[in-house]
């Protein structure tokens, strides 16, 4: 791994370990049960283009992503999978999509006539999923605007509907009766269309909880990058954690009692203590949550952050680390010898869930991919 010390602060995406989990998710799919990788938000800030071309080589059959332009983007590096759009673009881009080869999610008639329309000008056909709200009330149809949609949509000359869809609002909760309750619902819904060849429903937490939840096709996002959608683990599949986020030491301070650091003052030192200036911020996905909460490793021990995180930097306490010096390593997710920080552990730190962390760490940190490790 090169993290010379001309990069300052870096993340690391561990592509072998990506792989493992796609492979280990795979074989715990119910057999006929295709793969959807989802790579959306950047591949939960790990970076979607070298994501998605790792998961296509691990075995996805699929890609999903929220947006037209991430649709895009994948094409143009060439990625020539299966992708499906998931969210919600206006019908006057419905030309780019269909340029694309892209797979639409519709959820209402006026998408579905631009579609059909752009099909028709380029002479192709537009292949479309439906997506069916069965309980979050977020983007989808209802069963009954579902079943009127599709009957309008047979008419269509130039599109197809291969595929239905639909989201489970709690899969990732202790109790399961919502889930099996929206499954029923979904399953009802779409035996009366049995020519639509693919039904998804499988989240992250579904695909590893709910094997009846599987049908042919799974969408997983989170596991994927090797975190647990639940903090109680209900699953023999083991996965490993893709992302590590670090910084390196720019400036070390010596305090003496009644010194304060930061912005605000926020926390002041009762006694002698030295701290280190990080070269990571807010503006790198460090949450100003953790201020005065958080930690870092360095030299393989746990050091607290000390005062407000800034935009660009931070401070941590180094009183008890011997022969720190400017530019050592510090790692705010990820192992350094024995000692690991987790993103569920950050997540509980800033009182919110593993998705914002992840998709939180900024574009503008650079990512070094690292593949084929010895003995991997």
């Amino acid at each position: 791994m090169d993290t010379s010390t001309e990069l300052w602060r870096w993340a690391e995406i561990d592509l072998d370990s990506l792989i493992h989990n796609v492979r280990v998710i795979r074989q715990h799919l119910q057999a006929g049960t295709q793969f959807m990788a989802v790579v959306k938000r950047n591949a939960y800030g790990h970076g979607m283009v070298p994501v998605a071309r790792a998961a296509v080589a691990a075995g996805a059959d699929y890609l999903g992503v929220h947006s037209l332009e991430e649709g895009i983007e994948l094409r143009e590096a060439n990625l020539n999978h299966p992708i499906l759009v998931m969210g919600y673009f206006p019908p006057k881009e419905a030309y780019e999509a269909i340029s694309k080869h892209l797979i639409s999610t519709v959820v209402e008639p006026e998408l579905a006539i631009a579609l059909d329309k752009a099909a028709h000008d380029i002479d192709t056909i537009a292949q479309v999923h439906v997506k069916v709200d069965t309980g979050i009330h977020r983007y989808g149809a209802t069963v009954e605007e579902a079943t009127k949609l599709l009957h309008f949509l047979s008419y269509l000359r130039h599109l197809r509907v291969t595929g239905l869809y639909t989201h489970f609002t709690s899969a990732d909760e202790p109790q399961k009766q919502l889930t099996e309750v929206q499954l029923e619902k979904f399953l009802k819904f779409s035996a009366a269309f049995p020519q639509v060849k693919f039904l998804h429903a499988a989240n992250s937490a579904a695909t590893l909880r709910f094997p009846k939840t599987h049908l042919n096709l799974v969408r997983t996002g989170l596991a994927m990058y090797g975190l647990y959608p639940f903090r109680k683990i209900e699953t023999d599949v083991q996965l490993r954690p893709v992302l590590s986020v670090k910084a390196r030491v720019i400036r070390l301070h010596q305090l003496k009692p009644g010194d304060g650091v930061s912005y605000g003052l926020s926390w002041v030192s009762e006694k002698d203590a030295l701290v280190a200036l990080v070269y990571l911020g807010y503006g790198d996905g460090l949450s100003r949550l953790l201020s005065n909460r958080g930690e870092f490793i360095i030299h393989g021990q746990r050091v607290p952050i000390r005062g407000n995180i800034c935009m660009d930097q931070c401070i941590v306490e180094v009183t008890t680390v011997p022969r720190v010096k400017v530019s050592d390593e510090v790692v705010f997710i990820g192992r350094q010898g024995t000692e690991e920080i987790t993103v569920d552990e950050v997540a509980g730190w800033m009182g919110t869930i593993s998705y914002e962390v992840v998709s939180g760490i900024s574009a503008r940190l650079p990512r070094i991919y690292s593949r084929n490790r010895p003995n991997t």
